[in-house]
């Protein structure tokens, strides 16, 4: 969703032991009202480190990438862009840090990034270890999901823990 590079899936040993400080998902936005489901993920550490979990661009596999998502239609907007939006929508970053599900995340430490695979063996997804809570971020059919419980068809590979 943006033009930084893709880094490989073993520099997410990295996030071990960070400490999470937001969470922001990227959410599509038709009229006005954001479709809850599907999107992106970017975690925000205290380090100042912005990891954005994304698809490939293919849909099928698990993009990561150390740079905030960039928002294609920032101000100022032209007007043929405004018509599209009108008519298409687009996809907007949505703060979660309230939200009753990732709160618990803040201020905690990753303990661990374990790698998923989908049932083809690609590495399709991550299950993350924040405090007490387990987010696991999975690509399926080119779309982008969040789970709090492991998802059938994914299977755990690579496991970095501090």
């Amino acid at each position: 969703m943006n033009g930084s590079k893709a880094l490989p899936l073993a520099n997410l040993k990295s996030l071990c032991g960070k400490r999470l400080r937001g969470v922001a998902r990227i959410l599509f936005e038709h009229g006005g009202q954001i479709e809850p489901g599907d999107g992106p993920l970017e975690l925000y550490l205290d380090d100042g480190t912005v990891v954005l979990f994304d698809g490939s661009a293919d849909g099928e596999g698990l993009r990561v990438q150390y740079a905030p998502w960039v928002d294609p239609f920032e101000p100022p907007i032209s007007d043929e862009n405004r018509a599209y939006i009108e008519q298409s929508g687009k996809w907007s970053r949505v703060e979660q840090s309230t939200a009753p599900k990732f709160v618990g995340m803040l201020g905690a430490i990753i303990s661990s990034v374990t790698i998923l695979e989908n049932e083809f063996g690609r590495e399709a997804g991550v299950q993350l270890c924040v405090g007490e809570t387990a987010l696991w971020f999975v690509v399926a059919g080119d779309e982008c999901h969040v789970y709090w419980e492991q998802p059938i068809g994914f299977r755990k590979s690579a496991r970095y823990a501090q």
